[in-house]
């Protein structure tokens, strides 16, 4: 009995350390071991867990001044100095309940949701002042910073809230920070790359997701601008033996034609390089990136110089090839912009409808030239006064914000009669049915992925003209009763309303489910990702207006389609959402997979049903040679059978006929319980034993088994209890046979 109170004390007192230890650990993980605040980690898990509340959230980031050159010329105890002094003023200045992080060497970040913009902004403000005025050290100390705010409850993005405040940042540092020019510290030899500090970091934001670089290849030293620290984690601005430091960034799959490429520019065998290849963001993820650069020979006087770009594709802005506009990546920056800005904005969509009918009729080529002579219509009523963009397949939207409110009524009449003038394809005259849509915002409080679903929300419950444009938004969607059955993100059918569709014939429920939608959302952003669910929308819009089926959405990236149970249509339907999907990705592992379920003209439309189909796709998710699966009957029951046995494995745990025996481990030189196995048993309603072999293994495939382990411990340690508190008695064997 003592051994066995010496084992249960000594099993407490290995949890409880090791459970302090955790916590311990924890804490330092999350900490910035300089200043006592939370780091980058702990940055990231706090925004997280703000945004699972749907709280709203003002934050700021905070960006030390010329720390490098404080490093160079009085060293790196001093620059951790400047450091504390900026973290601890900023401690003084934050209110109870908010929190600073320390995210880089010179970066720092605050996270309220008591502050408004305003207030923190004023109040940083007021801090940089009073560090500027208590400053004693040889050096000017301050710091730039830059404010934004996002309301999760509104579909608000967190990786464009904290772009927003690090654009702010950077402006407010181009306009105010004490620049001290790096060709006058003899420590960094600014002369390596013959520019200016400050015309390099003005180069550096004139476009989002492109880093611009200098390399001074005699001393394989690089510079680089400000946004490929915050996008792609880079340690430094200055980057030494910079081919090799990315040979730990990018792909494996890639490396190779990287090291080829990179090792002619080195030795002057090429001069102009362009290479697209995958890199590892600030958040260990890898995204597509191009690089373009030119080799600058030296003369022995001066160095040679490599200079180029590096695009992320996941963030650059890019253009329609087809019109020649910006895309809908490039019209949310514009937007998001313009929200920064505070300025009067005016959007116009316009959306062309029955391209579907005309693709058939004269092709696409000649569809595309048709949407080309609108975009050139549109550019000439705008007359440079405004930016036109292709923001979808058959969608314009016009943006302006440099035009007051009567200005913008007048643009938008003008662009109305442009775009209902009939138009040329192919040799005929048409006149395509367009939706013009209007709305004009004093100031946008909200980003680009709100403001446009709610442009596209008018575009669909509108179905034609809006009769007042000047009808408020939010009011023009409360007075449609249409906006109850259909989603606002796809235009297509919700559940409720897709269940009620009628059919004649052999027909099927097909799901539609796009792959690692995740990952796409964090390669592109979440705003992107939105879009290609809204394009996908309207491919499957287009199928239900040609009376192919009925579409619906489900949520999340989950499509439904009730159609004819033919091959020809399924495969058909199929390839025209890859498309959609491989107009932004056309990598294998985006493709959709679809799960199709037979069913008889006389069989209800039902949730199982769509749930068979759900079912069916899992197959076809993990087929990526054929990415439609038939429903099979066989491999349903054996799942239904799977599921009954976990569900009735709860049942009997929750009423007691779970039990188990404990088959002791004796040590054979001491006769000592060392240990035990424990033996489980299910005992069926009828008292039977029911085999350990039919529900073990889909206790062990589901995960549920650490369920009963638990159960197991549970029982494990209440023996042990009882046991210890009866120091005189023996502790009973629990081998049964």
């Amino acid at each position: 009995m003592d051994t066995v109170s010496n084992y249960t004390e000594t099993l407490e007192k290995t949890v409880r350390d090791l459970l302090k230890r955790q916590e311990d650990l924890i804490r330092t993980a999350f900490t910035d071991q300089l200043t006592g605040l939370g780091n980058r980690g702990g940055f990231a898990r706090s925004l997280e867990e703000l945004w699972e509340q749907d709280a709203p959230v003002t934050m700021a980031f905070i960006d030390i001044d010329n720390l490098k050159h404080c490093n160079d010329v009085f060293g790196h105890d001093e620059g951790n100095r400047y450091i504390l002094q900026v973290s601890l003023y900023l401690k003084l200045y934050m209110k109870v309940g908010e929190a600073a992080f320390r995210i880089g060497g010179d970066e720092f970040a605050i996270l309220s949701t008591i502050a408004t913009e305003d207030d923190l902004a004023e109040r940083l403000k007021h801090c940089r002042t009073v560090l500027l005025k208590n400053n004693d050290s040889e050096m000017p100390r301050s710091f730039s910073y830059g404010v934004s705010h996002a309301d999760p409850a509104l579909g608000e993005a967190s990786n464009r809230m904290t772009l927003d405040a690090d654009h702010r940042m950077y402006d407010y540092k181009l306009r105010h920070a004490m620049h001290l020019d790096r060709r006058n510290i003899t420590q960094v030899h600014a002369d390596d790359f013959e520019i200016s500090d400050r015309i390099f970091d003005a180069f550096s934001m004139l476009n989002e997701g492109r880093y611009f670089f200098i390399e001074n290849l005699d001393k394989h030293r690089t510079l680089w601008s400000q946004g490929a620290l915050r996008d792609l984690g880079l340690p430094s601005e200055h980057i030494d033996n910079c081919r090799d430091y990315w040979k730990t960034r990018v792909h494996p799959d890639d490396l190779e034609a990287y090291i080829s490429d990179i090792d002619q520019v080195y030795n002057g065998t090429k001069h102009r390089r362009v290479m697209q290849y995958r890199v590892r963001n600030a958040v260990g993820d890898y995204v597509l990136c191009r690089a373009r650069g030119f080799r600058i020979d030296g003369d022995g006087n001066v160095p040679s110089l490599y200079v180029g770009e590096l695009v992320n594709h996941s963030l650059a802005e890019t253009v329609d090839a087809a019109t020649g506009l910006g895309t809908q990546r490039m019209l949310a920056n514009a937007i998001d912009a313009c929200r920064r800005d505070r300025c009067e904005t005016g959007l116009i969509a316009v959306r062309v409808r029955g391209t579907t009918k005309l693709n058939e009729l004269y092709g696409a080529e000649a569809v595309d030239n048709m949407l080309a002579e609108y975009a050139g219509r549109m550019l000439s009523i705008t007359r440079g006064r405004s930016r036109v963009y292709r923001s979808r397949s058959v969608q314009f939207v016009v943006l302006s914000n440099d035009l007051d409110h009567e200005a913008f009524e007048q643009l938008t009449r003008h662009l109305k009669e442009a775009v209902f003038a009939p138009v040329r394809i192919a040799g005929d005259t048409i006149t395509p049915v367009c939706l013009v849509v209007p709305a004009f915002y004093e100031h946008l409080t909200h980003q680009a992925t709100a403001v446009l679903g709610e442009l596209d929300r008018r575009l669909r419950t509108a179905g034609g003209l809006v009769p007042n444009d000047s009808l408020p938004i939010p009011e023009a969607e409360r007075k449609s009763a249409i906006a109850e059955r259909i989603d606002s993100l796809t235009g297509l059918y919700r559940p409720s309303a897709f269940l009620e569709a009628r059919r004649n014939g052999t027909w099927c429920i097909a799901t539609i489910d796009m792959g690692h939608m995740r990952l796409f959302n964090e390669w592109y952003g979440q705003a992107e990702g939105d879009r290609l669910l809204a394009d996908v929308g309207t491919v499957l819009k287009d199928i239900e207006n040609a009376d192919m089926g009925v579409a619906g959405y489900w949520g999340q990236d989950d499509f439904c389609v009730l159609i004819p149970f033919k091959h020809i249509t399924v495969h058909q339907i199929y390839n025209r959402v890859r498309e959609a999907v491989a107009r932004y990705d056309g990598g294998v592992g985006f493709w959709p997979s679809m799960g199709v379920y037979p069913i008889d003209s006389n069989e209800e439309i039902t949730i199982d049903a769509q749930a068979k189909a759900m079912f069916t796709n899992r197959r076809a998710k993990n087929d990526f040679k054929e990415r439609i699966a038939i429903f099979c009957p066989e491999e349903y029951k054996r799942e239904i059978v799977f599921n009954r046995t976990l569900t009735e494995f709860q049942y009997a745990l929750s009423n007691g006929r779970i039990t188990y025996y404990l088959q002791p481990q004796v040590d054979m030189e001491t006769g000592e319980i060392i240990g035990a196995e424990a033996l489980t048993r299910w005992i069926n309603k009828d008292g039977s034993l029911i085999s350990p072999a039919t529900f073990i293994p889909a206790l062990e495939e589901s995960g549920f088994v650490v369920t009963l382990d638990k159960v197991h411990l549970a029982g494990c340690r209440h023996m042990a209890s009882r046991a210890s508190r009866s120091p005189s008695s023996r502790f009973p064997s629990m081998c049964r046979a």
